[in-house]
């Protein structure tokens, strides 16, 4: 519909809008409108209908991407479920076991508190001083004495009465404290007192008794079941009564305690059981055809003994809730935990958890996770579901955005437009120019009028063959033009662009601007002028400080113009170095004349002085503002490329500019005479430079490929005594004050 007046008839005043629709939607994207002169510059424009397709596709991009990434976050909350349910098993065993390990303390205060009872009970009976005297009697007896001590008709009288007394009182202390077995056994194996009708006492006393006898302290056996009750081996060492505890032990004595009440708290599980079920305290004994495993638990006030002969040794893993321990007591599988004891029994409790609780504990852990993705799955959906009515109303919101933009940027065209427009179809003839055309009689019009028939035959083969450039290339292009009443033009061609919906007879080629820049070149080249005086007259002021410095400003500045073929300098080396070369011995100002003409060595003092030239001159030229590294390159003159300047910059770290002008200022320096020194012959300061590393290689090899006449004929034509403050001070009275602003170039 934006098409639809284009081609409306020329008179209409609908001719000027549909003009600037035609070029808005057929000049090449993002470039921008010439400058006219007086304005603002105008906004950049896309063509209303690229520029909205763009936005939705953006639009469209932003969706796709919230979708894509719906999906990929979807993907992996499913991955980590899957990993979660799976993982579930071992993270509920961990979990477990970690709460299990809370208890291990309390378990551990039970197992000392009932490990102190019985040590107590046992040494309270070693201890007694007429068990001492005894096992020291008897120990101190011969064989044969032993021998008839215990015949019914032999051994001394007062033996016989203390050996009963002895029996009387150990009888009586076993019925008192529910002993029901009891010996007490020399060091070389004879029993003192005592008699075992157990047969599973009777198999480990000898062991015990060996083992009491190498650490000589007391010592736990094994557990053994006796007409349903349970009882625990133990024996504590018996020492003379008048050594103590530092002698040898002579003895032992070997007891099966009952297993009490208070042993029965212990495999009690605790009120806050963490899933334990069941408490057992279990033994491993290695034995020839396997290992013995003997597990002690609690039945209320019962304690039951199971033995059972293991055919290979159990892989203990203490701490630790696994499968692998799994135990199966009752016909009911167990997982087991291993707690080792801290005391001198040799077992380990074992904390049970039913394979039901934790079969239970690992659904549960599975099902919260299933109910974490499906609410993170619903979550993703909402966001899509939100994503898409955002979408739905930024369009509407563009779309509308939009159309109000391009009737303000087509208001803002017609109202700005100063220059000369031009739309030429690709055979060079006019499709439409605007009333600023200096050819079209002040009125916008649609012609049927070929482009040479407007302008000259040359100005206008120019342009045609820039145009065609231009189709080809797909990039604008530019060229400066005078025409036959002496303005000059500057004219623009940006290339056109097709689109579907254009008559058929209509086939853009370019849009052509012109533009009156007569004025504007006449500015730049006064402007150019008066900074070109403002140079000399610094170059002069200058040199009138120093001397020795007359016409070494022009000597620098002809030798750079004889590098710059052989160097190949930028436009904007070429004319930072024009200017550097005028202004780098500006810093002399702010140094005392005396010193600069000064005939011997300078004092540390004076040569602190003449080396903040530099810095000088850096801080004066920065603040002009030339848009160009001159303060820069003026700065970096001292450094030196082997890194021995100021700063220690070397190599490519110092400015091409300042390699160039320290080399060249180095050359006309030495070839003129100072206050102390002659001056050098050419060949004898290009030798100077060959030798210096401090300069840039390239730089001294161009200067060394130029003809020694060449350098000769520059120091005779820059050397003169014409130049004087005076003249330079009538050189700035020639600066004329500038009116206005000076032209942006």
């Amino acid at each position: 519909m934006f098409y639809a007046r284009l081609f409306l008839p020329r008179d209409t005043p609908w001719a000027p809008l549909g003009a600037s629709l035609f070029f808005c939607s057929h000049v090449k994207p993002h470039k921008t409108f010439p400058k006219p002169f007086g304005r603002l510059p105008m906004q950049r424009y896309t063509p209303f209908t690229d520029d909205l397709q763009i936005a939705l596709g953006r639009c469209q991009a932003r969706f796709r991407l919230a979708v894509g990434i719906a999906l990929v976050l979807a993907l992996v909350a499913v991955c980590v479920t899957i990993w979660q349910i799976g993982r579930a098993r071992p993270l509920v065993l961990e979990e477990s076991t970690r709460e299990l390990l809370l208890k291990e303390q309390a378990i551990d205060r039970r197992f000392a508190a009932w490990s102190d009872d019985v040590e107590a009970f046992a040494r309270n009976i070693a201890s007694q001083s007429l068990v001492q005297l005894s096992v020291s009697s008897y120990a101190a007896m011969s064989h044969e004495d032993r021998e008839a001590l215990n015949r019914s008709g032999g051994g001394y009288d007062e033996d016989k009465a203390l050996m009963a007394y002895l029996r009387d009182m150990f009888a009586t202390f076993a019925k008192s404290h529910d002993i029901e077995e009891g010996l007490l056994v020399m060091a070389d194996g004879d029993i003192l007192l005592g008699a075992s009708r157990s047969q599973a006492f009777s198999e480990a006393w000898k062991g015990l008794l060996a083992r009491v006898l190498e650490k000589r302290a007391f010592q736990y056996g094994d557990f053994h079941s006796e007409e349903g009750r349970a009882y625990i081996n133990v024996g504590v060492p018996i020492f003379p009564a008048v050594d103590g505890d530092k002698a040898r032990p002579l003895g032992a004595l070997i007891m099966a305690l009952p297993l009490n009440n208070l042993f029965g708290e212990l495999l009690t599980p605790p009120a806050d059981n963490r899933g334990i079920r069941r408490m057992m305290l279990v033994q491993f004994a290695k034995q020839d055809n396997g290992t013995l495993r003997t597990s002690v638990e609690s039945r209320g006030n019962v304690f039951l003994v199971h033995k059972k002969l293991l055919q290979k040794a159990p892989q203990l893993m203490e701490h630790v809730l696994s499968a692998e321990q799994m135990v199966r007591e009752d016909g009911q599988n167990y997982y087991a935990m291993l707690f080792p004891s801290k005391t001198g029994l040799a077992a380990h409790v074992c904390a049970m958890v039913p394979e039901g609780v934790m079969n239970q504990a690992i659904e549960s852990r599975r099902y919260v996770t299933l109910v974490c993705l499906s609410v993170a799955i619903a979550f993703l959906a909402m966001v899509l579901v939100v994503a898409s009515l955002l979408r739905d109303r930024a369009v509407r919101s563009l779309v509308s955005r939009r159309i109000a933009e391009q009737k303000a940027i087509l208001d803002s065209i017609n109202a700005s437009i100063q220059d000369g427009m031009v739309l030429l179809d690709k055979n060079g003839r006019i499709i439409y120019m605007n009333e600023h055309f200096f050819t079209a009689e002040g009125k916008a019009r649609w012609v049927t009028l070929h482009l040479a028939e407007v302008l000259d035959r040359e100005s206008a083969d120019r342009i045609l063959e820039s145009m065609h450039t231009v189709l080809e290339s797909g990039q604008e292009s530019s060229l400066e033009m005078q025409y036959s009443d002496g303005r000059l033009y500057r004219v623009t061609i940006y290339p056109g662009q097709e689109s579907e919906g254009l008559s058929s007879r209509v086939s853009l080629g370019c849009v052509v601007f012109f533009r009156d820049i007569t004025e504007f070149r006449r500015k730049a080249r006064e402007s150019q002028q008066r900074v070109q005086k403002i140079l000399d007259v610094f170059s002069t002021i200058v040199e009138s400080v120093d001397a020795g410095l007359r016409g070494h400003t022009e000597k620098v500045m002809a030798i750079i113009e004889v590098l710059s073929p052989l160097l190949h300098f930028s436009r904007e080396e070429h004319e930072t170095l024009r200017i550097a070369a005028r202004l780098f011995q500006v810093g002399k100002l702010f140094v005392p004349r005396h010193l600069l003409n000064k005939r011997g060595k300078l004092t540390p003092e004076e040569y602190a002085k003449v080396s903040k030239a530099p810095e000088a001159a850096y801080e004066l030229l920065y603040s002009l503002n030339f848009g160009l590294p001159v303060a820069e390159t003026v700065y970096e003159m001292g450094e030196r490329v082997d890194g021995r300047g100021p700063r220690g910059l070397k190599g490519e770290e110092i400015l091409f500019t300042a390699r160039v002008l320290a080399a060249v200022n180095a050359l006309c320096s030495m070839v003129s005479p100072r206050s102390y020194r002659q001056a050098l012959s050419v060949e004898e300061a290009l030798e100077q430079l060959r030798k210096d590393k401090g300069f840039d290689r390239e730089v001294v090899d161009a200067l060394c490929s130029i003809p020694v006449k060449d350098f000769q004929t520059i120091v005779r034509k820059c050397t003169g005594e014409d130049d004087t403050y005076q003249n330079a001070m009538a050189l700035w009275d020639q600066v004329e004050p500038t009116d206005g602003e000076t032209a942006d170039k």
